[in-house]
């Protein structure tokens, strides 16, 4: 379940009611925001790491980065690295010009 609240709290898209947690993923880094594991965590979604190669198996244009990031638990920058994803306005551009009209 993803938590709407804590997404609000982070400047989030609130999610839908038909979101599953790959869909929201998608739907965040293309409005352009960076999603990363411990943000993930905070807001309900255990899995990023899960996501990840549904992501590319399906061809979505994404950059996956590791670096340090601030716990929203804990207010602190732990030391080990995280998955970071998100998207270039590129990559936004390919990603809409690719996706088939319904």
């Amino acid at each position: 379940m993803i938590h709407s609240d804590k997404c609000q709290e982070l400047s989030l898209p609130s999610p839908k009611g038909f979101d599953t947690q790959y869909s929201y993923v998608l739907s965040c880094i293309v409005a352009g925001h960076n999603i990363n594991t411990r943000l993930c965590r905070y807001i309900g979604i255990h899995n990023l790491h899960s996501i990840i190669p549904k992501l590319k198996k399906k061809k979505i244009p994404f950059t996956l980065a590791h670096g340090r990031v601030q716990c929203p638990f804990t207010q602190q920058t732990p030391p080990h690295p995280v998955d970071i994803a998100y998207m270039t306005q590129e990559q936004r551009q390919q990603y809409s010009s690719n996706k088939k009209p319904a």
